[in-house]
């Protein structure tokens, strides 16, 4: 399992460069969690902090349908999934019917 915020930032490139193979740039929010990850890479040249939503915004839009339409990823929902492959699961068949059709 991934340790900390640094690691996810690693992992979310590591799966996003898979998808997609040349990445341009990458637009992200303030978080710290990003910069020591994408130096540690050795592409830190590729990123850049979004002032406001105006790069972010359509990650934004789908987070938000994400957690409106999937009790699980409200914290106090009954359905709260601790289960990995419980939350992979639900997120395949939730966009497979939103018909986004993207692979985790």
């Amino acid at each position: 399992m991934i340790g900390n915020t640094t690691d996810c930032a690693k992992e979310l490139y590591y799966k996003t460069k898979q998808k997609v193979c040349n990445i341009a740039r990458i637009y992200t929010d303030a978080n710290d969690c990003y910069s020591p990850a994408f130096s540690d890479l050795g592409i830190s040249d590729l990123h850049f902090v979004a002032k406001g939503k105006s790069q972010t915004h359509m990650i934004e839009a789908i987070n938000s349908s994400t957690i409106d339409n999937l009790a699980r990823f409200n914290r106090k929902s009954k359905r709260y999934s601790k289960c990995y492959k419980m939350i992979e699961d639900t997120l395949l068949l939730f966009f497979d019917r939103k018909q986004y059709h993207i692979c985790i």
